[in-house]
Formats: C-alpha cells, structure tokens, sequence
C-alpha cells in the first residue's frame, strides 16, 4: 500500500498504459464500518456538485474557497482545491471535528486527481479477476520477503553501491531459492535424497 500514490499512478495509468493493483495506504480502513460511519471525515459528508459545497455534522455549508499546489522533494506536484466551513463558533462537534484554533474555521483540501484515482482502484480491485490477481501476488510476494526477515535474518544491506547491492539481494534470493528447492525434492524422494544432495548443494552455495 505504501506505493500507491499520486505520482506511481499517474505514471502507471498515464506513461505505462498499464493496471495499477495497487493499494493506496487507507484502503483497507476505508472499508471498515467504523470509517464510514465517522460523522466528522469529509468522504462520508453530503457534497453538493453544483455549488460545489460540502455539509458538515452541523448542517454548515463548508464552500470553496481558493486553489492550492504543493511540491514535493521529487518535484511532483499536487493540486488541492481548499474548502472552508462558513462558522464553526459555538459548534458542539468542534472539538471532534477540527483542531483549528478558535475563531479559526475547518478547512478541507481536495486533490480530485487523487479522489479519481482511488475510484479506480477501489474499482479494479472490487473485479473479481483482478482482485484474484492481487491476493495471488500477496500470496506469492510477501512471504519471500517474511522468511527473509524472520528467519534468514536479513533485514538491511551490508554494503553500498547499486551492483553491490544487487549481488546480495541476489545471494539472499538464492539462499531461499535453494532451500524451497531442497524442500521439494526431499518430499519428492524422501529423507536418503536430503543426505545424499544437502551436503552437495551447501558447498555450492559457499562457492558461489
């Protein structure tokens, strides 16, 4: 879910012409009940397109009010539309509402490129196909980089350079390779292929 973002999708969709199943970081929460019954989130409050106003928990019309554009350290550049509540004094859902400073009102910013992006995705993964596609790349992906971490121990690099580092990742990989290999052929044979062939492929591993 850390990959899906603004950026990533609009190279995917847009350079790459291809699928984004990725997830972006509130997928799941988005999904869950307690999120769309929160009262004070603006995705769950009454938006209306032709005065482009949103309603807020104290029937306040909150109303845009000017454009914004924020950079960041890559240089990709993001555009807001900022929405700001008429009168949030005296309002009795302020405090679980905003933390702007009193007389201060709720301000909400809207990147609608974002918003149309997260539809597609919660879309393409809703497809019966597609979401096949992306449990089966749970299923396939995350558990190498689990037994990694957690039984290999191989949490971090010990050098630097890029083709350094690509020949330990690739050292790690093989290290795993050959253990799912070594399991396999030893259910296929039994234990007397274990004894014959692990000595064999523990000193080729040490050669390479």
């Amino acid at each position: 879910a850390g990959y899906g973002s603004e950026q990533n999708y609009e190279d995917i969709l847009s350079n790459r012409k291809c699928e984004a199943l990725i997830p972006y970081t509130m997928y799941e929460k988005e999904q869950k009940k307690k999120y769309k019954q929160n009262p004070f989130h603006p995705d769950n409050w009454t938006y209306d397109e032709e005065s482009d106003t949103y309603i807020c928990p104290n029937q306040q019309r909150v109303t845009f009010r000017y454009h914004s554009v924020r950079t960041d350290k890559t240089g990709f550049k993001r555009e807001f539309k900022i929405y700001e509540c008429e009168n949030c004094s005296g309002c009795p859902f302020r405090s679980s509402c905003t933390k702007a400073k009193e007389g201060n009102h709720r301000k909400v910013m809207v990147n609608e490129k974002w918003e149309r992006q997260k539809e597609y995705v919660r879309a393409k993964l809703s497809e019966e196909k597609a979401g096949s596609i992306f449990r089966q790349r749970k299923m396939d992906v995350e558990p190498v980089f689990g037994f990694l971490k957690a039984n290999l121990r191989f949490t971090r690099f010990s050098v630097r350079g890029k083709s350094k580092v690509e020949n330990e990742m690739g050292i790690a990989l093989m290290a795993v390779n050959l253990r799912k290999y070594t399991a396999q052929l030893t259910k296929n044979n039994g234990e007397k292929w274990k004894k014959e062939n692990l000595s064999w492929l523990k000193f080729s591993f040490f050669l390479f």
